[in-house]
């Protein structure tokens, strides 16, 4: 997407969908006041309230952000973020206020109204730009210094973004299209031999390749100080109107995907790229947390609690809350709270639940396969100490043996523990009776790290409660 057209989209849905919050309200107002009175004030109070909280949210979740050369898929994801949490927010604001002049009926039309025709404008800007891409013809031509793994995977990204930028070749002086095609094996992948076929000729071929191609941009994953051609180019290009970008080449360095920011002037390459680290992010994702366990501990642990409690007593003696020192966010250890769901016994520190356990109690058994034991933690996460989402958190002695072993263990403790996490709902929940399966709940962790979403969280919170409902094998 041309970056002009790009930037006009954003501000024009950011204007369009201020219209469809406050239009879609005002047409719920005038519908159901002839069947309820609603005071002027609280008119009032709702469309700052709506208006507030859906700004708030657009702008956390950087939906208007100008991404030049995006694709929409992050459009997609943050509109659908925001109207699920938008959702929740808005329901939330009611509880509290409790306003009698504010009827059910009025909140699910406008909610419904509103996901509606925001889903609508959606739908539309699709086929704008589908109508954009077939008639644009501004698309940037480049071309691409060093025919490595960098430039490869360059080169797929730039074939990708059909809508801003024309691929035209690689140069590079180590390799040339005929010697490329020549050596190559016979059982090369087509891709690969796409590529080649894309050899345009060495770094000095570049220059005139440029001009006579009306190429706008070069890409070089190939430094100035590892290349003279580079250098001599670079004078050359501001003389010609042409723009040259670096991307340096870490193949052989870096094993991992890594993620590049920039710290002032400083470009600062990181071995993972996590949101959580955005500080907007941690705010919005506490705020979550607080909300939703409040949630909780007033709907549903207020009144299981003396139910499980009355139940859990009558099991066995001991009480009725279990507490134990777990490893939470950068590995300082916190109390973490549970039902009791054993019998008290000398080895709840050191050795975790197995299949038939005789400590467990009949109740434990039970609330072991619905999840209701972690009910407490809720108060875990109102104290900070946790999130409702993340990776669950081991006992201090399983930290250290773990810790030994799997070379990327400590990684899961750079986010807070969580009461339910990815790893939980994609089977990995119970005893971790082998390394094995302690180093896919260790993948699953990260995983869920670098791609962490509020979507994500709802995500696994529904399955969460989804499993508990029809029980799991591994819960015990």
């Amino acid at each position: 997407m041309s970056s002009r057209f790009d930037y006009i989209v954003r501000i024009s849905l950011l204007l369009f969908d201020f219209l469809l919050l406050n239009g879609t309200l005002l047409i719920a107002f005038e519908i159901f006041d002839s069947y309820r009175l609603m005071l002027p004030g609280t008119r009032v109070n709702l469309i700052y309230i709506t208006n507030l909280i859906w700004l708030a949210l657009t702008a956390l979740l950087k939906m208007y952000n100008h991404r030049p050369s995006g694709r929409y898929s992050h459009l997609k994801n943050t509109t659908i973020n925001s109207l699920l949490v938008f959702a929740l927010f808005f329901g939330f604001y009611l509880v509290i206020v409790k306003q009698d002049d504010i009827s059910l009926g009025f909140t699910l039309y406008f909610m419904i109204q509103f996901i509606t025709a925001i889903c609508c404008t959606r739908l539309a800007l699709k086929a704008i730009i589908r109508a954009f891409v077939k008639n644009t013809r501004t698309r940037k031509k480049i071309a691409i210094i060093g025919f490595n793994e960098t430039g490869r995977k360059l080169a797929e990204y730039f074939s990708g973004q059909k809508t801003t930028f024309e691929f035209t070749g690689f140069f590079d002086d180590e390799i040339t299209k005929t010697n490329a095609l020549a050596l190559a094996p016979a059982d090369i992948h087509d891709a690969h031999l796409n590529n080649m076929r894309n050899i345009r000729g060495s770094v000095k071929d570049i220059f005139d390749y440029a001009i006579n191609n009306n190429i706008k941009e070069i890409y070089s994953t190939l430094l100035p100080d590892d290349n003279k051609n580079v250098q001599e180019l670079m004078t050359m290009a501001d003389k010609h109107f042409l723009r040259i970008k670096f991307v340096p080449d870490f193949t052989n360095m870096l094993r991992s995907t890594y993620h590049i920011n920039y710290l002032s002037q400083f470009p600062v390459i990181s071995l993972r790229d996590e949101p959580l680290e955005d500080t907007r992010n941690q705010l919005f994702k506490r705020a979550f947390d607080i909300l939703f366990s409040v949630f909780a501990l007033v709907f549903v642990v207020s009144w299981v609690y003396p139910i499980l409690a009355i139940l859990i007593k009558l099991s066995s003696r001991g009480p009725v809350v279990f507490k134990q020192l777990r490893s939470g966010q950068d590995n300082k250890p916190f109390w973490c709270y549970k039902f009791r769901t054993m019998q008290v016994n000398t080895q709840s520190d050191s050795a975790q639940a197995s299949k038939n356990d005789t400590r467990v109690t009949w109740i434990g058994n039970i609330m072991r396969k619905t999840s209701l034991d972690e009910l407490p933690q809720f108060f875990n996460v109102l104290m900070g100490d946790m999130s409702v989402v993340g990776p669950r958190p081991h006992m201090l002695m399983h930290t250290e043996q773990y810790s030994a072993i799997i070379g990327k263990f400590m990684v899961r403790h750079f986010v807070k523990p969580g009461i339910t996490g990815w790893a939980q709902i994609n089977g990995l929940r119970g005893g971790t009776e082998t390394n094995e399966l302690m180093e896919k709940r260790v993948e699953h962790d990260i995983w869920y790290m670098e791609h962490w979403s509020i979507w994500l969280d709802v995500k696994i919170i529904f399955r969460t409660v989804y499993n508990a409902l029809k029980g799991e094998e591994m819960a015990y």
